[in-house]
């Protein structure tokens, strides 16, 4: 049996940091957190007598609510 290979050393990391500026969009919570549930519910691929319809209302109506805060926030801060 033949020694093993010696293995080449590896050269040394470099750290690349990238800062990359998004513009200001508008927060979108409600439609795209409930989009898809209300699709799924005109569809009817979930039936209206689900016990699942009412959770899923509450939560459209508390996103819309968080957007509604955020926008508020943002406009008294100016």
């Amino acid at each position: 049996m033949s020694a093993p290979a010696p293995v080449a050393a590896r050269p040394a990391r470099r750290e690349v940091v990238l800062r990359i500026a998004l513009p200001g969009i508008p927060a979108c919570t409600a439609v795209l957190g409930t989009g898809s549930v209300g699709a799924a519910l005109i569809h009817g691929a979930i039936p209206p007598a689900s016990p699942l319809v009412w959770p899923l209302v509450v939560l459209a109506l508390g996103t819309m609510a968080y957007d509604i805060e955020l926008r508020a926030l943002r406009r008294r801060d100016g």
